[in-house]
Order: structure tokens, then C-alpha cells, then sequence
């Protein structure tokens, strides 16, 4: 097995865009995105001796203090299907060989953060001994709607509350469209704050949203999705396609007529939609695990888990977010101060 480094958009999604369940921040177009964002981007992938691909990982350099930083790979690495469950855990360990006789990859570097997409129910020992569990940086559960089903088998699979709420949200007219004009950009960003401010969590900065949303669509890999009741936007999604996925990756919902079930009309179009374009799942970015006694389970996020899980997809639950250090002692100094702060 040897690394090289990937320098062509084509070869890097011929690869990237195939996969099952196929992860959007892997994408060139994302690195693209965060490169613009001012942070310096690295794709490698790990090939066999007939140059055929076993794994790749796109990884973006995240500056802290003392002119350090720290290499991350978000939803990273991918591995091919045809590398099965009892050889992964090999290539993971070459794949982290290779990478760390790369000095540019330890130059100033306190550590390196993957995200490797394998379920949980696979091997136990895929990461090397080195690596530390850390917090969910991105989502290590969700649901995964499955649409190469028939719309009535889809709707048939959701809970019946679900099912009677979408069928309100019709008998009252509310109406759902997409967009990528900039007024509807600002009512999506409006309904954000809102939401956020109601339900007590942090989001991004708008500027952010607005330059991820923009850049995505742009080729086209986003779209924001609103759904209204006559001149009033009551909730607003914006959803990332890319392979054979398409993400919720953001929601919003307004406080006024919360009795007609915009959320609802708006999650089934998007459905409906992705399913109408040719993508195999549905991605609901985010949930609890199923039982409250594993790693990454969050009792705030009891009511959204619920909320997306009776639309009926299948639980996914990755590995999650690991760490690789290289100086232990600036390592758990860093975390320790995450610790004290609360």
C-alpha cells in the first residue's frame, strides 16, 4: 500500500461521489468551500499495489493559539466498499502510518481529528490504540431515509402521527418551494436566529451560513427549501446533495401558527424532491443514539430525535470523532480547560 496526494476534482469525487451513503464534507467542492474560508485543505488516498483505492480523506488545517492548529478530517476517512469489515481495521493502521511520515502533517500540529464513516456494529478495534475518543464534532448518529422505496411504502413506514401531520399541514395550505434567491437566503437566516433563540442552542454566524449556502449552490449542491402559509415563511431547511445523499442539514421553524405543521409539509417535499432527482437516502444529519447509555447520547436532543426518527429511517451509528495527539501534555491542557469552563 502507498499514499499519494490527490490534486484533480474529477478523480477525487470519481471516487468520493460513488460511495453508499456518500458524505458531502468529503467532497472537493466542500475542501473548496473551507479553502476559501482561509484554511489550507490536503487530500490523500491510501492505494493498493494496483493503484486501486482503499481509502481517502480529505483534511483541512483549523488554527488555535501559539500559531498551532490541528489537522481535521470531517466524515473522513472513506473507505471502499470492496474493503471489507475485518480488513479495515489494517488499512486504518496503514492509512495512519502513511500519513504520519508526512512532516507537513506534524508541523505545528497538536493533533489530527478523523471521522471515519463505519458503523459501530463493525469491528471494535478499527482505530489504532493512539487514537482518543472526543466529542461529536459532526453528527456520529442519524436516520437515513431509504428512497428507493415507493412514496407509499415511505409514507407507510413513518409513524402514524407523522403521516397525520403532514396531511394538516395540506388541509391548511401550507405551501413549500425551493430557492436560491438572496431575499429567501435572509428569511432561511431570519427563521435560524429565531430558532436558535427560542430553543437555547448555538448556530453559526450568518456570514458563514450564507458563504456555505452560496458556495454549494453555486454548483449546484444546495438549495433552501420554505415552507409558507400566504405571505408568511413558517419554516425553512437547507439541504446539501452529493452523491447518492441528500442532507437536511440545517432546519428552522417560526413561533407563530405552530398548529399547521409546517415542518411536516416541508421534510415530505424535500423527500419527494430528492427522491423525484435520483438520490437512494435521505439524510436527517443528526440524533441521539438508541440507548442512553452510549458515548455520543445528548439528552437536549430527546425531542429532534424523536421528531426524526418517525419519519421512518434507518438508525445509523457511526464511530465518531477521534484524535490522534502529538504533544499529550498541550492535548489534555487544552481539554482540561474545556473541562473547567463547562
Amino acid at each position: 500500500m502507498k499514499l499519494i496526494e490527490v490534486q484533480d476534482q474529477q478523480t477525487w469525487d470519481g471516487f468520493m461521489s460513488v460511495q453508499p451513503f456518500a458524505q458531502f464534507l468529503q467532497s472537493w467542492n466542500w475542501g473548496a468551500f473551507r479553502s476559501e474560508q482561509g484554511k489550507p485543505i490536503k487530500r490523500f488516498a491510501l492505494v493498493d499495489a494496483n493503484e486501486k483505492w482503499l481509502a481517502a480523506l480529505q483534511m483541512e488545517y483549523r488554527y488555535k493559539r501559539l500559531d498551532l492548529g490541528y489537522w481535521f478530517a470531517p466524515r473522513g476517512p472513506i473507505f471502499a466498499p470492496e474493503v471489507n469489515v475485518m480488513h479495515k481495521a489494517d488499512v486504518m493502521l496503514q492509512l495512519s502510518q502513511a500519513l504520519l511520515d508526512l512532516p507537513e502533517l506534524r508541523e505545528r500540529c497538536l493533533f489530527w481529528r478523523i471521522e471515519p464513516v463505519v458503523e459501530i456494529a463493525q469491528p471494535e478495534d478499527l482505530m489504532p490504540l493512539s487514537y482518543h475518543r472526543n466529542d461529536a464534532a459532526n453528527p456520529a448518529s442519524t436516520y437515513l431515509v431509504d428512497l428507493t422505496q415507493s412514496e407509499e411504502d415511505l409514507l407507510a413506514s413513518m409513524h402514524e402521527k407523522t403521516r397525520y401531520n403532514i396531511r394538516v399541514a395540506e388541509r391548511h395550505g401550507v405551501t413549500v418551494r425551493t430557492s436560491t434567491r438572496a431575499a429567501d437566503v435572509d428569511a432561511f437566516l431570519s427563521l435560524m436566529n429565531e430558532t436558535a433563540k427560542r430553543d437555547g442552542f448555538v448556530q453559526h454566524p450568518d456570514a458563514y451560513l450564507r458563504a456555505s449556502f452560496q458556495a454549494l449552490a453555486a454548483v449546484g449542491m444546495a438549495r433552501i427549501r420554505l415552507a409558507e402559509h400566504g405571505d408568511m415563511v413558517l419554516a425553512a431547511n437547507m439541504e446539501v446533495m452529493f452523491g447518492d445523499t441528500a442532507t437536511y442539514l440545517y432546519g428552522a421553524s417560526s413561533s407563530e401558527e405552530r398548529q399547521l405543521m409546517a415542518p411536516y409539509a416541508i421534510h415530505w417535499s424535500a423527500i419527494q424532491d430528492a427522491k423525484r432527482d435520483g438520490y437512494r437516502l435521505y439524510d436527517m444529519w443528526g440524533a441521539n443514539p438508541p440507548f442512553k447509555a452510549m458515548y455520543y447520547y445528548k439528552p437536549s436532543w430527546d425531542g429532534i430525535s424523536r421528531f426524526k426518527k418517525n419519519w421512518g429511517g434507518r438508525s445509523i451509528n457511526l464511530v465518531g470523532t477521534w484524535d490522534l495527539p502529538f504533544n499529550r501534555f498541550l492535548y489534555r491542557l487544552a481539554f482540561l480547560n474545556k473541562f473547567l469552563r463547562g
